[in-house]
């Protein structure tokens, strides 16, 4: 089976409540640089939401109740992070709706 490597520069986690995102220079995200963008499948569901700190890290955080739909949802939004980071986007980037279009709607407040 084949290691499953992080990225260092996108993560999944996410700074709430004392747990620290990570960052690509290893320090964490400050939680009121934190911005975050709602992930909606075609139905309207919330899978979750991408964040990023506009700056050296990104992420996807699951809605948990949402299920194996926010599970699949994870997987394709971890394939985006990385082809934007790969593409030097920065991190800021992540946020444009049309990286995940047209199989999500990103709502950005």
């Amino acid at each position: 089976m084949a290691e499953q490597q992080e990225h260092p520069r996108f993560s999944e986690s996410i700074t709430v409540v004392g747990q620290a995102a990570g960052t690509y220079n290893g320090k964490p995200a400050a939680q009121d640089a934190v911005r975050r963008a709602w992930l909606k499948d075609p139905d309207g569901m919330v899978l979750g939401h991408v964040w990023t700190d506009g700056q050296d890290a990104a992420g996807f955080v699951k809605n948990a109740d949402a299920g194996r739909p926010a599970i699949a949802a994870a997987a394709q939004v971890w394939g985006i992070l990385k082809d934007a980071h790969d593409a030097g986007r920065p991190a800021a980037d992540v946020l444009a709706p049309s990286l995940y279009a047209p199989e999500f709607e990103l709502v950005v407040d």
